[in-house]
């Protein structure tokens, strides 16, 4: 419970119950897994993949013929 408080020092009050609720909401009743959540909301929300479907794009390629493999899986050679 110490560790918890702690906790409220580098995180404030705040950002720590909503950590503690959060662990208690997951059925986490560990010190630990509070300061899990206390640093996940402290760091940034990660920006979302804007164009991600361009940026695949220019990696397209055919599929690959894999009769070679069939034909390996068969027995024949």
């Amino acid at each position: 419970m110490v560790d918890v408080l702690m906790l409220a020092r580098e995180h404030g009050p705040a950002r720590l119950e909503l950590a503690v609720r959060g662990a208690l909401t997951a059925g986490a009743a560990d010190g630990r897994a509070v300061a899990v959540l206390a640093r996940r909301t402290a760091q940034p929300a990660a920006a979302p993949l804007a164009g991600l479907d361009a940026r695949l794009a220019a990696h397209d390629r055919p599929e690959p013929d894999l009769a070679d493999y069939d034909q390996l899986i068969e027995g024949r050679s």
